[in-house]
């Protein structure tokens, strides 16, 4: 049996490291949207994340070199994405010339900066690269706001 509301994929890019927070905002701010987040990495492997004091392993579900654009909406780039620069920016690159929203959530915004030639963006600035155009907010909730704004306009999108 086929359900035809069955989430869409966005692929989340990680790192070594999982924010544990910023995944779970994510993944509650596009589960909204009837949108999952997908664990996307350099390589298969147990990435460790922390909620306070307590570890938790993560799966890497596809590598970059094996996604297929095809399978999903959008990418975001989680905090740390910086520390594997040429593979993230790489894989944000494929998705805005396919027409696909990237969005850098706060501690990995800078890659998208300088995507497209700005100062680079500060710690708490979450962004979106739609259209080829280059989207901010820097506040308490920068990372929730960006992600909402980006899955309204893909529901937008579908619909249309």
């Amino acid at each position: 049996m086929r359900h035809n509301n069955r989430p869409r994929r966005v692929a989340a890019f990680v790192a070594e490291t999982v924010n544990v927070r910023q995944l779970q905002s994510a993944s509650d701010a596009l589960q909204r949207h009837n949108r999952r987040a997908v664990l996307v990495s350099d390589q298969h492997a147990l990435l460790r994340g922390f909620n306070g004091s307590a570890e938790i392993n993560f799966a890497v579900a596809e590598t970059t070199d094996e996604l297929t654009l095809g399978d999903y909406d959008a990418l975001v780039l989680l905090d740390g994405a910086g520390r594997l620069d040429k593979s993230a920016t790489g894989l944000a690159e494929r998705f805005r010339d396919a027409g696909k929203p990237v969005i850098a959530l706060s501690g990995s915004a800078a890659l998208i900066s300088a995507m497209v030639g700005n100062a680079a963006a500060g710690e708490d600035t979450a962004s979106a690269l739609l259209d080829g155009q280059l989207y901010e907010v820097t506040d308490a909730d920068a990372d929730w706001k960006i992600l909402d704004a980006v899955a309204q306009r893909l529901d937008a999108s579908v619909a249309a």
